[in-house]
């Protein structure tokens, strides 16, 4: 069977839509068309294939998830990771995330001479990366 799945959406749990909302307006996500006016969830646009980023309050995320929400502050549950277009955009939005109220946990810095990366927190625990991935030094090693 050929996959068929138009769009991709990843949903997390939040505790206060309204203020996620406005916190990954600050890095610089769009919105998608479609917004509540009264916070029900909020959705974004990660990137240019439109892959979307959905923000759920937690006691609606946990019945449609049929599961308690992971404690963040304990755990992992998932390690979403964004892709940057040169080094100097993953320094650029490390300071934004601060800016944003997030929380770097991983400074920008160089791994096996190809990849840039930052490691950073999100409002209610998710954590996210930044990776710019050289391409030419990969293919050299």
């Amino acid at each position: 069977m050929k996959n068929k799945v138009k769009t991709f959406w990843i949903n997390l749990p939040v505790k206060d839509v309204k203020r996620s909302r406005e916190f990954f307006r600050k890095l610089g996500f769009t919105e998608t068309e479609r917004q509540p006016a009264n916070n029900e969830y909020a959705g974004f646009y990660l990137d240019e294939k439109k892959t979307v980023l959905m923000l759920f309050p937690e006691e609606r995320f946990a019945h449609f998830a049929g599961n308690p929400i992971a404690d963040t502050a304990k755990g992992t549950e998932a390690y979403l990771n964004v892709d940057a277009p040169n080094r100097e955009y993953v320094d650029e939005f490390a300071a934004i995330v601060k800016e944003a109220g997030g929380t770097v946990y991983a400074a920008p810095m160089e791994v096996d001479g190809w990849m840039y990366l930052m490691g950073f927190i999100d409002l209610d625990g998710h954590r996210w990366g930044m990776l710019y991935m050289n391409n030419s030094k990969m293919l050299a090693q």
